[in-house]
């Protein structure tokens, strides 16, 4: 007990009220509840206001929780359950194309893989998971970028963008069309941008709300992928656009 920060645990117990009970709380009765006076309850009110996480009701002055709640509690659910939601079909991608499938996640300005199933060709392409990237530079990152607000993505493309390899897009202008294309055609191609000799498609995955938060993509060396282009395209596509459905995407 004696390393826990005493205001943090006051205010996680009086967010903890608000469990058992869908009304909202005057200063007076949290005070009571928790045995704090009424001025700590309003510091703490205010506090956890200005943070989005309790929010006040401007005609009665009663106080309830705040949306900053309802989206971790939403990012909770999507990066820990998607892995287990969504082995099933990267298993089934992957056995259909016999090379790389990867699971990538939107955080922050960042992209994370939090998933793979390996190609079992003795020549692959590897990507190790919970690795960080620019959402400019992979074909996954990218098919989330392009489907992000236009704040994020000239917030993203503002800063100077890392080239990978002598074929990677150095101008925000040519990022951005090849943002503008991505969703025209609602997946990403693309060949040794990242990696020489390596061809990576993508496609976006959008949950109940239609916002893209994830990306699948399959990635090989080159002379292997495109052999099977517009086939593995549709694959992506498919497969993205089922996992997109199951969890509550209408398609729009």
């Amino acid at each position: 007990m004696d390393n826990y920060l005493s205001s943090v645990k006051n205010a996680c117990t009086l967010l903890k009220l608000f469990l058992n009970s869908s009304k909202e709380f005057g200063v007076t009765e949290i005070s009571k509840k928790l045995n704090m006076s009424k001025g700590a309850v309003h510091k703490l009110l205010i506090t956890l206001e200005s943070e989005g996480f309790i929010r006040q009701n401007p005609k009665n002055k009663q106080y309830s929780l705040g949306y900053t709640l309802l989206e971790l509690g939403n990012r909770v659910l999507k990066n820990h359950d998607m892995v287990d939601f969504s082995k099933p079909y990267l298993r089934q991608l992957a056995d259909s194309t016999k090379e790389l499938v990867c699971l990538c996640i939107l955080d922050g300005k960042d992209a994370i893989y939090i998933d793979k199933v390996d190609s079992p060709h003795p020549v692959r392409f590897n990507v190790d998971i919970y690795r960080r990237f620019p959402l400019y530079s992979t074909s996954a990152a990218r098919s989330i970028l392009a489907f992000q607000s236009e704040e994020l993505i000239e917030e993203v493309l503002s800063q100077e963008m890392k080239t990978f390899t002598p074929y990677s897009v150095k101008a925000a202008d040519e990022m951005k069309q090849r943002l503008n294309n991505i969703r025209q055609n609602g997946y990403e191609f693309s060949s040794n941008m990242r990696n020489v000799g390596v061809t990576g498609i993508a496609a976006p995955i959008r949950d109940a709300n239609e916002e893209v938060f994830a990306a699948l993509s399959i990635i090989g060396p080159s002379e292997r992928m495109e052999e099977n282009i517009q086939k593995w395209i549709n694959f992506v596509m498919d497969t993205a656009q089922t996992i997109s459905n199951d969890l509550g995407s209408r398609g729009i």
